[in-house]
C-alpha cells in the first residue's frame, strides 16, 4: 500500500534482500480501537473492514516483495487484545480477551487455525462475553525463537514462564 505502513513493509523487505544481518524488525499497524461503528462501510482504512483490507493488501505486497527470499523469514502479526462478542451501545466493541496471531513465511505450519476452539456458548465465554483464551502468545513467540531462530531457551525472554507446543512451526 501507498501509505507509512507499506513504505515500512518495503525497508524492510529490501534490509532483507540485501542480507544485511537483520534478525528482528517491528512495523506496528494501528488504528484498531473500533469502540464506535465497528461495522461501517468498508470504503475507508479506518474502520475494521478497510483496517483488515489493508493488513492484507500489505502482507501481500511484502510476501510478493520478498520472493523465494520469504522461506527465511517468519512473519508474525499480533493484536494485542481481543474484542467482547457483543456490540456496545455506540455499535462497536471495547477492550476484551484474546487475541489473534496470524503468520506467514518460512517454516509456518499454515494452512490452518492453532489452539483449542472452546466455543460461543455462554458457559464457555470469559466474563460472560468474551472468547475464551486457550493459547498463551508467549508459547507462539517461543516456538518461532527456538525453531527459526535458535533459541536454546526461552526463560530470558519469558522469566517463569513454561510454553506449551502449539505447532505454528514445522522443522526447516
Amino acid at each position: 500500500p501507498n501509505n507509512t505502513w507499506g513504505t515500512a513493509l518495503k525497508d524492510v523487505a529490501r534490509m532483507i534482500k540485501a542480507d544485511v544481518g537483520l534478525r528482528t524488525a517491528s512495523v506496528p499497524y494501528g488504528g484498531w480501537d473500533h469502540h464506535e461503528n465497528f461495522g461501517g462501510p468498508t470504503d475507508t482504512g479506518s474502520t475494521f473492514a478497510g483496517r483488515l483490507s489493508g493488513l492484507a493488501q500489505g502482507l501481500a505486497a511484502f510476501a510478493a516483495d520478498l520472493g523465494t527470499d520469504l522461506d527465511r523469514v517468519t512473519t508474525m502479526t499480533f493484536t494485542e487484545f481481543g474484542r467482547p462478542l457483543k456490540e456496545n451501545g455506540s455499535g462497536g466493541l471495547d477492550h476484551g480477551h484474546g487475541y489473534v496471531c496470524l503468520m506467514l513465511g518460512g517454516g509456518v505450519n499454515g494452512g490452518k487455525v492453532h489452539g483449542t476452539w472452546p466455543g460461543l456458548a455462554p458457559a464457555n465465554l470469559s466474563n460472560k462475553q468474551d472468547l475464551a483464551v486457550t493459547t498463551d502468545y508467549r508459547s507462539v513467540i517461543s516456538e518461532v525463537l527456538t525453531t527459526r531462530m535458535g533459541v536454546s531457551s526461552t526463560t530470558p525472554v519469558f522469566p517463569g514462564f513454561t510454553p506449551a507446543a502449539v505447532g505454528v512451526m514445522r522443522s526447516v
